[in-house]
């Protein structure tokens, strides 16, 4: 799921030059509700309402997939949230009345879990790093990390996508994917860890028997 080499790139090298990764290209929260959605927060963490809530929340990204690495999580100025290089550090800089309109919104902590880890990702693919050719791939591949992430930190599908309701237009722009392309790809990610998980389990059991 992580290519190593870009994992240890992005995790080790601080770049004198950097991109940013926005989660999506408008401040704006679509107020639609999402059928058969039942709020379960069935997650030991707080909502995202801060810099310490972001960062144990980055922590439990992090542990889930086996990454040791900083982040620093702080309220910019920006549009929505996104992953950037920042002073040689990787940085998750947030715009607090959007984070709180996804909260207000949701209901849900899985939807500003899933938020992070997507920037997450970004760094984690390197493409904080490198000025993309193709910026709608590399918003598939975070949403693809965070599908998977969300998967080993227990949420369901519906819950890894509940963000992407709220916060993806319908259509394509030029920096993003359409909603149904991202919840494709966050379905890619969950399933490949559900799959991983399944497959683990029953070599337990056969070594047991």
């Amino acid at each position: 799921m992580i290519k190593p080499a870009i994992l240890l790139l992005s995790l080790s090298i601080c770049a004198s030059v950097s991109w940013s990764q926005n989660i999506t290209n408008s401040d704006e929260i679509i107020s639609t509700p999402v059928e058969n959605h039942t709020i379960s927060n069935n997650v030991n963490l707080p909502f995202f309402s801060s810099p310490a809530d972001g960062e144990k929340i980055v922590a439990s990204i992090l542990d889930a997939i086996g990454i040791q690495a900083n982040f620093r999580i702080e309220a910019a100025d920006v549009p929505n949230v996104e992953a950037k290089i920042r002073h040689h550090h990787r940085c998750i800089l947030y715009n607090p009345a959007f984070v709180n309109g996804v909260n207000t919104m949701t209901k849900d902590k899985w939807a500003s879990i899933f938020i992070l880890a997507h920037e997450v990702g970004h760094h984690v693919e390197g493409h904080t790093l490198t000025r993309v050719k193709n910026k709608l791939d590399v918003e598939l591949q975070a949403d693809q990390f965070a599908g998977f992430v969300l998967c080993k930190m227990g949420a369901t599908l519906d819950e890894a996508q509940l963000a992407m309701h709220f916060i993806a237009s319908t259509t394509a722009s030029e920096t993003h994917p359409g909603r149904d392309a991202r919840l494709a790809a966050i379905a890619k990610g969950w399933n490949s860890a559900e799959t991983q998980s399944q497959t683990l389990s029953n070599n337990k059991i056969q070594l047991a028997s």
